[in-house]
């Protein structure tokens, strides 16, 4: 699934899309520390050693038969309207849910048909390297573009969650949000192929060897993966998008409405 450096980019997509009512996107930039750790928060479970349906809420078999936003909300009710919450709080459950629709879909459009279900792979060690060397090569690009945002860094650093999730201790959120901003401020700090490495217990040379086969003209093993990569980009923006709004409600349509016919 998208790595946080990848869903901080995609966060900050999200927010600045023309099809978001302005109402909420103010909402939102007004708590952008809140909205931004909430946009990563979902891998809390890095600190917490949770399994990932308890931070994630869905398994690969439920994919297209329920949302893990509806079933994150109907476990979890009282953070289903945003009104209700405090403002910090609100942008945080927002960001959550926005990293929710962009996993899923990415297990929908990329992972299951491009890794899981593809034929051409003989073992699932494979396609699971495969998969990983495409996590780092996108992780890269989007450190890359972070770095021009000092201002993000200084918005994590601020967020000081109370009580935000029911399912992560505030401690876990703190200090998921200090190894973000660590490796934010210090490009040496990033983790992202050392983990993938240990995690499927191949040395780093050749997780980086694939990364840069992906880099050139060479790579073959995945067909057209730059294009299904745009693909699943635009879809999942769009569904995070419709995502948001149906979260906050009736009151953001209204006010949408109000916005167009005052333009």
């Amino acid at each position: 699934m998208p790595t946080p450096f990848q869903h901080l980019a995609y966060a900050e997509l999200v927010v600045r899309h023309p099809d978001l009512p302005l109402s909420i996107q103010r909402r939102l930039l007004n708590a952008w520390g809140p909205f931004l750790l909430g946009s990563t928060a979902g891998d809390v479970q890095v600190i917490t050693a949770q399994s990932r349906i308890e931070t994630h809420f869905y398994n690969l078999a439920d994919i297209g038969i329920r949302s893990a936003v509806d079933t994150l909300l109907t476990a979890h009710p009282h953070l289903g309207s945003p009104q209700n919450l405090s403002p910090a709080h609100a942008a945080f459950v927002t960001g959550y849910l926005v990293h929710l629709v962009w996993d899923e879909v990415w297990a929908r459009d990329l992972f299951i048909p491009l890794y899981q279900d593809a034929p051409h792979w003989q073992e699932r060690a494979a396609y699971f390297l495969h998969h990983n060397a495409l996590r780092v090569l996108l992780d890269r690009r989007a450190y890359a573009a972070l770095q021009e945002r000092a201002s993000l860094r200084s918005s994590l650093r601020a967020v000081v969650p109370h009580r935000w999730l029911p399912f992560a201790e505030d401690g876990a959120l703190l200090s998921w949000r200090d190894w973000l901003v660590q490796q934010l401020t210090n490009p040496a700090a990033i983790q992202t192929l050392m983990v993938f490495a240990q995690r499927m217990r191949v040395p780093v040379e050749e997780l980086e060897s694939l990364v840069r086969q992906m880099e050139s003209s060479e790579y073959d093993s995945v067909p057209d993966w730059a294009a299904a990569v745009e693909r699943y980009e635009a879809r999942a923006l769009q569904e995070t998008v419709e995502t948001v709004v149906r979260y906050w409600g009736v009151e953001a349509r209204v006010q949408l409405v109000k916005e167009h016919e005052a333009q």
